[in-house]
C-alpha cells in the first residue's frame, strides 16, 4: 500500500470521523455544495461538517471555488484520492 492509500485508509477508516467523512463525501460525489447544504444533506451539525471539510481540504480530498458563504466543496480531482474515495462510497 503506497503513502496515499495508506493516509486515506487512516483518515476515512482508521479514526472515529471516518464514516462521517465518507457519508459527506459520497455527498459530494453528486454534487458540489457549500457548507451549509452539505450540512442540511447530510442531517449533521454545520461545525461539524466545517470541521471535517476542512482537515480534507487540508489533505486535499476536497477542493473549493468560491468564497464566503457561497463557496462549493467538490472531491478532488487527484486520481489516486479520488479513486480511494470511490471505493469507499461504493462499499
Amino acid at each position: 500500500m503506497d503513502s496515499t492509500r495508506r493516509f486515506l485508509f487512516w483518515l476515512l477508516d482508521g479514526t472515529r470521523g471516518g464514516p462521517t467523512r465518507v457519508r459527506l463525501l459520497a455527498i459530494l460525489a453528486k454534487r458540489p455544495l457549500n457548507l451549509r447544504q452539505l450540512a442540511l444533506a447530510a442531517k449533521l451539525d454545520y461545525s461539524t461538517v466545517e470541521h471535517h471539510i476542512r482537515l480534507m481540504e487540508k489533505h486535499s480530498i476536497v477542493e473549493s471555488v468560491g468564497a464566503g458563504y457561497g463557496r462549493l466543496y467538490a472531491l478532488t480531482d487527484l486520481p489516486d484520492a479520488r479513486a480511494y474515495v470511490m471505493e469507499k462510497i461504493k462499499g
